[in-house]
């Protein structure tokens, strides 16, 4: 789904013929096979590399960059690069790089989420030496990213307890194709009166085998569970042989998650 609500992806346009007529030419549908084709070989170059891509999505200020700064506790900084994307600015690429993080900008101006295109490009110019993850932060938007083939592996979807607990109800469609929902600033849920037991029946009622983690900066173990759940992912991505063992103290939706997978 190329976003056509807010038009950044025209489903039309108006093209002169030779007999000075308009007319409206359809290219919405190849516009969306070109980024589709691109996405594809970039999700091979990526597994070539035996780099894990995830896009990572959700609103303006929902905590995308404490996320990739909170798995940056359990993984090695080292082995993780960013492509940050952000209609202007690099404040949170000057914050991952603090954290040793190798980051990539792209500022879109005014494009509302990224696209295979640009990530291409982005990988021309980046070093992905001894990388094992590649986390490409979305443009802060709940309805544009949505769908949208960047060749990504796995796409989590970040959504703060202060944004309310209707975001899954309001923007189903991100959270249709998430492979994992963070609930972020969890520590503040009593606070602004967040309806957890409302939430996760909309997302079961949209995407039934997603995995829901809760993650606050205030407790920065709280990012472990996302970081075993990722490195998980990227070993069955590469196809390696790995133990369950440190499943075992996950919740029931972890269990579900790789009863799904086996």
């Amino acid at each position: 789904m190329m976003c056509q609500e807010c038009g950044c992806e025209d489903e039309t346009r108006i093209a002169s013929i030779d007999d000075g007529k308009s007319r409206v030419i359809p290219v919405n549908k190849s516009v969306m096979q070109a980024n589709d084709v691109m996405a594809h070989e970039i999700e091979h170059y990526m597994k070539d590399k035996k780099i894990f891509c995830i896009n990572v999505e959700g609103s303006p200020g929902s905590g995308k960059t404490s996320v990739i700064e909170g798995l940056a506790r359990f993984i090695e900084p080292s082995s993780i690069a960013v492509i940050q994307g952000d209609l202007e600015s690099d404040v949170d690429k000057v914050r991952l790089e603090k954290a040793g993080i190798y980051t990539y900008q792209i500022n879109t101006h005014s494009g509302c989420h990224l696209n295979a295109m640009m990530i291409n490009r982005a990988l021309l110019e980046m070093k992905l030496e001894n990388k094992r993850f590649l986390l490409i932060e979305n443009v802060g938007n709940l309805v544009c990213p949505a769908g949208v083939k960047i060749g990504q592996a796995m796409n989590i979807v970040v959504s703060s307890v202060t944004e309310g607990s209707d975001k899954p109800k309001k923007y189903p469609y991100i959270f249709m194709d998430a492979n994992l929902v963070i609930i972020s600033k969890y520590d503040l849920a009593k606070m602004v009166d967040f309806d957890e037991p409302g939430y996760l029946e909309d997302i079961k009622n949209i995407n039934s085998h997603t995995p829901v983690i809760r993650v606050s900066t205030k407790d920065s173990n709280s990012f472990m569970e996302v970081a075993h759940f990722i490195e998980h992912k990227r070993e069955h991505f590469l196809g390696v042989e790995h133990s369950h063992d440190h499943e075992q103290s996950h919740d029931d939706a972890h269990e579900e998650e790789n009863g799904h997978h086996h």
